[in-house]
Parts: C-alpha cells; sequence; structure tokens
C-alpha cells in the first residue's frame, strides 16, 4: 500500500488492521516511494534524555543520536505507537504495543502529517493551516487560523461550477523550478474535503471575519509572520526554521498577499472572483 500526498509517496510494509481510513483512499498511489513506514511490534523502551517538544496529551517529541522519536497517544491503551524518524527519512518505523490488535492504523491519528512535516521540513516544503480552491487552473490559498472561516468558504466554494477543492484545513505547498505549488491533503476540517489534486499557486488571501466584504493589500514583514502564524513549522529544528524563513521570503517576494474580510455570504467569492479573474 502506498500513499502520494504533496508528491511525496509512502509505502507501508507490514499488516494493517481494518481498512484504510476514507480520507486517505484518493491519495492511493503506485510507482516509486519516497519514504517506506515499517510497521512493528514491541514498543522498544525509550531512553533518552532530550524532550524536545510535546503536544499533550498527542505527541510528544524526543531526539536521541540524530534520530527523532514520536510517542503518539502515550496515556491511551491500544492506541499507544512509536515513531522513529531518522534524519535520512528513507524509511521510518511505526512500532505498536504488543497487545494491539484493533489499531495498527499507520493512518490513525497525526502519523502521517507528523512523517510528513518531518520530510518537508527538510528543505522540500511546509504545511499550512488553508483552504486551498482550484479555479481556472489557478490554486488559490485561504489562509487561517481555527475559526477563521476556511470550511465555510470551502462549503460555498464547493456550489460554484469550475472549482475544486483542495482541502479545508491542510495545504502543502513545495517550489518546484521557480514556481510555488500547492497540494491538497487528507488532513481536513470541519467541511471534510481532501483532493490529492495540485496547481500552481496564484494568490494568497489571509481570512477575517467582517461586518463587509473587503479585500486589502498586504505588504513587508507582516506576511511571514501570519504564515508562521497559520503554519505547521519545525520548532524543534534549528536548520529545518531557518528553511522555513527563508522559504516564506521567498513566497511573500513571488505571490499576491492579501487581508479578506468577509461575511458567509456568495456576495465574498464574487469579490474574490473579481480579483484573481483580472
Amino acid at each position: 500500500m502506498a500513499i502520494r500526498i504533496g508528491d511525496v509517496a509512502i509505502s507501508t510494509e507490514g499488516q494493517v488492521s481494518g481498512e484504510i481510513a476514507p480520507a486517505y483512499l484518493p491519495f492511493i498511489a503506485q510507482g516509486k516511494t519516497d519514504i517506506s513506514l515499517r510497521l512493528r511490534r514491541g514498543i522498544p523502551d525509550l531512553v533518552v534524555e532530550e524532550k524536545v517538544f510535546e503536544s499533550p496529551p498527542i505527541w510528544t517529541l524526543y531526539r536521541e543520536n540524530g534520530t527523532s522519536i514520536v510517542r503518539l497517544f502515550p496515556e491511551m491503551g491500544e492506541l499507544q505507537r512509536t515513531l522513529y524518524l531518522p534524519h535520512h527519512l528513507k524509511h521510518a518505523d511505526l512500532y505498536f504495543t504488543d497487545d494491539c490488535t484493533r489499531f495498527i492504523d499507520p493512518y490513525f491519528g497525526p502519523t502521517m502529517e507528523l512523517l510528513l512535516m518531518h520530510y518537508l521540513a527538510q528543505g522540500r516544503g511546509i504545511i499550512l493551516h488553508a483552504c486551498g480552491i482550484v479555479i481556472e487552473d489557478k490554486g488559490i490559498l485561504f489562509v487561517g487560523e481555527s475559526g477563521a472561516g476556511k470550511s465555510t468558504l470551502a462549503r460555498m466554494w464547493d456550489q460554484e461550477n469550475g472549482v475544486d477543492i483542495l482541502s479545508d484545513d491542510r495545504i502543502i505547498v513545495r517550489k518546484q523550478g521557480r514556481e510555488f505549488r500547492v497540494y491538497g491533503t487528507p488532513w481536513h476540517g470541519e467541511a471534510a474535503f481532501g483532493s490529492p489534486r495540485e496547481a500552481r499557486l496564484e494568490r494568497i488571501f489571509f481570512l477575517s471575519h467582517g461586518q463587509e466584504d473587503s479585500i486589502k493589500e498586504m505588504t513587508g514583514l507582516d506576511r511571514v509572520s501570519h504564515l508562521l502564524t497559520c503554519s505547521f513549522p519545525p520548532l524543534w529544528d534549528h536548520q529545518g526554521m531557518e528553511f522555513v524563513l527563508e522559504f516564506f521570503s521567498q513566497l511573500a517576494a513571488h505571490v499576491p498577499f492579501q487581508q479578506l474580510s468577509f461575511r458567509p455570504e456568495k456576495s465574498a467569492l464574487a469579490l474574490v472572483k473579481k480579483i484573481i479573474t483580472c
């Protein structure tokens, strides 16, 4: 079994209990893989001194001799698993408890997202908290934190002809040659949109709620700081953060940024269309 997300192919080696999660079905792929995820029984004893980062109660990141070790669901019985990520990331190992019979599932929880986050941080791209659409072969992002209106916009765009929804919550952005490209992911929000499609990134809107629909140009360092706030950067990795800051600086230099204040009505879509079709 292999999946392709953000033009990164991940194969799984080992027996999975149950069927692949529905959100991942559109991302099933064939051909050469970039990362092999090996499924193993019996979580090794973790003897490390350095706790690097934690997102309780879901996962904690440790580091030992250049290997990143992520403990997932550490207090949740059969759901416990440990992800070993060597620096080269040609392969990774996902360990399950010996008595686990129901949840040998690499697609459950944030495992795949954490794997991609580490892989992309090695000079390959970034995951943004964004709704992404493709209209007239143009990739458009609506970036915002939780509650900013990404899922609301995705539902409204879904009613428009000629618009494909990449995701209503997580988008991968990568630089290919001289252009930036956006990729849908299976890690959706409330509206549950997730597509494997990709497109060239043409414009970024930062979202806010307002009493009326309006669009304002954005310039300067605010663009980079907004991207950092609405992204999933490797805060535990000095080199990875250097890459992310440079990546966002290049993105700000090549792609128009605007602030979109909107009401949850279709008039906001008409305003955006007017801008992007000029």
